[in-house]
């Protein structure tokens, strides 16, 4: 009987191990999702919570920048090397309920004038847009203190103090709250910094279906509507209270014309400068009166749908070949298409979408184009001069002549299209408007243009034109601002009547004898002469091999990168109110009023003087940003790389 006691202990004891082990066993398979029923009240609360809310992914790496909205992918990579390719500020702005990418755009602030333009691209988001900023790398070089006001004014907290190296995002609402903002921060031995990626649930701010401006509702409106919540960067094209209406094209003056000659504009993937171009054309006397066709290279959407809305006849260009034969193709395809668009107009005129406009820009036009026929000896005539600065130009009425080529808004005769299209400029040649300067297509021909420019270059980081060449030549460049001026008499500018001119003035001109040092402080150079002033200089032709043109251009702080605006060996600057004339011997026929021993040739070291007057000068007009350096004893907030490391969260050791 013992051990059958002792037997059910035992099994008392297996039976109570059993289903401990088992009620642990089945304990641990009811933790286990897959044995657990779907929670679909959870399940609908988080889907509810989803269409609430867009789920933003922004992504900073070395090579290239990305955008995912709600897991998406909206803003690709353009390339996928590392440098400076991607460098600068990119500016995305997100449609505040329907979740889709409205704009993107890339500043390369690595280089001067483009933060200008990055100011300029924030103030015409409209407010309630969800912004996206990212900083890649080399950002902070050429930022301005306006520029970083800007972003700081968006209520970013770091835009201001992030260095060169150094990667920064920014997610938030323009008028409204930041919604979040990352800066990865590098060691000095460090370049660049880790990449940075970014999370944000940005709320849905308007209810589907609801009108975002009054005038959406307003019938005949739609389209415009329909546009400003597809796109955004138009400012007051899209803006609630006093918006842009293209129907303001009708209500401008009527200006005299003895001919129709219309409007060519061509244009690719910068609708944000066409539009600019294209409201100042709306919105000056003779808008109504002109024919405006639209060129695209590429089937752009949204510079179709904006030409749409603007009620502007487009023709799309297949593009052709890359870079700089592309951008020549498509100047042909334009001047072939306008002519043929309209078989009536014996002359057009041709722009650039990166320009700024005169309020007398048709007006001008419309009093020189008689020169075209009257003068075969004009291949065309600009709206555009290249000495047009405040210190060299002056009066917007003169109209000077040139062995310059066709540039930045120019009219052209029908002839003269139809025989450069046919010569055109070769494939891997060059740029279509060098091309055009070579004497077997020049003919002896000249250029007109005013002395004060019709038209302003606003463009920078392009094919043609840095951020470089925009700050230190086109920024200080002056056009004119007077809707009513008269041109003086076109006649004047006729070869035989402007040559006599030219002999009159330099007869009775004061021949200047410039010093053998400090040539740049130009105090021998009276500003207030009544006198045409002379500067004999010597040349052997129109290349300028000695640089005696050129150091002249560099004093006069004009632009001296080329000698475009030269006139059979002579050269007309304003210096304040004197007119002054470089001419070249022995290469001028005007040399003949040249008093002896007056002909001018610099030593290398004056050059070297000129060049190095140049260079400081320079140096005042690009500013760097301080923050290039990060600075060794920073802040130790600042240093985050104890937080982060290459993506991956680093935990603190504890002190021993």
């Amino acid at each position: 009987m013992v051990w059958a006691g002792t037997l059910a202990v035992v099994l008392m004891v297996v039976v109570v191990v059993v289903r401990g082990e088992l009620s642990v066993k089945w304990r641990n398979i009811g933790r286990d999702r897959q044995f657990r029923p779907f929670d679909l009240e959870t399940y609908e609360r988080i889907q509810a919570a989803k269409e609430r809310h867009i789920h933003l992914t922004l992504q900073l790496v070395d090579t290239h920048v990305q955008l995912f909205i709600n897991d998406v992918l909206g803003k690709r990579p353009s390339r996928l090397t590392p440098g400076s390719t991607h460098s600068g500020v990119h500016v995305l702005v997100v449609h505040e309920s329907h979740g889709h990418l409205m704009m993107a755009q890339h500043f390369v602030t690595h280089q001067p004038a483009e933060h200008q333009r990055l100011r300029q691209c924030m103030a015409t988001v409209q407010r309630g847009r969800v912004v996206v900023l990212l900083g890649a790398p080399e950002w902070v070089m050429f930022l301005s203190q306006e520029a970083e006001g800007a972003l700081t004014a968006l209520g970013s907290k770091w835009a201001s103090r992030v260095a060169q190296g150094e990667t920064w995002a920014w997610v938030g609402v323009l008028g409204g709250a930041t919604l979040g903002e990352a800066v990865t921060t590098r060691r000095l031995e460090q370049y660049p910094a880790c990449d940075l990626r970014l999370d944000v649930f940005v709320a849905k701010t308007r209810e589907s279906g609801s009108s975002r401006c009054a005038w959406y509702d307003v019938p005949g409106m739609q389209r415009q509507a329909t546009f400003c919540e597809q796109y955004e960067g138009y400012s007051d094209l899209c803006a609630c209270e006093q918006p842009f209406f293209p129907e303001t094209r009708k209500l401008q003056k009527t200006i005299t014309m003895r001919e129709k000659i219309p409007v060519v504009v061509v244009t690719a993937t910068k609708p944000y400068y066409l539009y600019r171009l294209l409201r100042q054309l709306f919105t000056q006397a003779g808008a109504w009166q002109t024919d405006v066709l639209l060129v695209v290279d590429g089937a752009h959407q949204e510079t179709l749908s904006l030409a749409g809305v603007l009620g502007v006849a487009s023709l799309v260009h297949r593009p052709e070949s890359f870079k700089r034969n592309r951008t020549n193709a498509n100047i042909r395809f334009a001047l072939q298409s306008v002519f043929r668009l309209f078989p009536a107009a014996d002359k057009a005129i041709l722009l650039e979408d990166d320009l700024l406009l005169s309020p007398d820009f048709l007006r001008f036009f419309h009093q020189v184009a008689p020169l075209l026929d009257r003068d075969p000896t004009v291949s065309c005539i600009n709206a555009f001069n290249s000495n047009s600065f405040p210190d060299t130009a002056r009066d917007p009425r003169v109209l000077l002549r040139a062995r310059s080529y066709p540039m930045y808004g120019w009219l052209t005769s029908r002839a003269y299209a139809a025989e450069i299209t046919r010569n055109w400029v070769p494939e891997g040649t060059g740029d279509w408007d060098l091309w055009l300067t070579r004497e077997s297509l020049r003919k002896g021909r000249d250029v007109v243009s005013p002395e004060v420019s019709r038209t302003f270059h606003a463009g920078s980081s392009g094919v043609h034109v840095n951020g470089f060449e925009q700050e230190l030549y086109f920024n200080r460049m002056i056009y004119n601002r007077d809707p009513e001026v008269t041109v003086e008499e076109v006649e004047l500018t006729v070869r035989a009547k402007y040559d006599e001119l030219l002999h009159r003035d330099l007869k009775t001109a004061q021949s200047l004898i410039p010093p053998s040092r400090d040539l740049c402080n130009m105090t021998w150079v009276p500003r207030n002469s009544p006198r045409p002033l002379a500067i004999y200089i010597y040349a052997e032709d129109s290349t300028d091999k000695y640089h005696t043109y050129e150091i002249f251009l560099m004093c006069f702080r004009t632009y001296d990168i080329s000698t475009r605006e030269m006139y059979r060996g002579v050269m007309r600057l304003r210096w304040g109110h004197a007119v002054v004339f470089l001419v070249g011997c022995p290469y001028s026929p005007f040399c003949v009023y040249s008093p002896e021993d007056t002909v001018y040739l610099p030593t290398v070291a004056e050059l070297q003087r000129a060049a190095a007057f140049r260079d400081d000068w320079e140096m005042t007009q690009v500013t760097n940003n301080p923050r290039v350096a990060r600075d060794s004893s920073r802040n130790p907030d600042l240093e985050l790389t104890n937080v982060l490391k290459s993506g991956r969260t680093q935990r603190s050791r504890r002190p021993t």
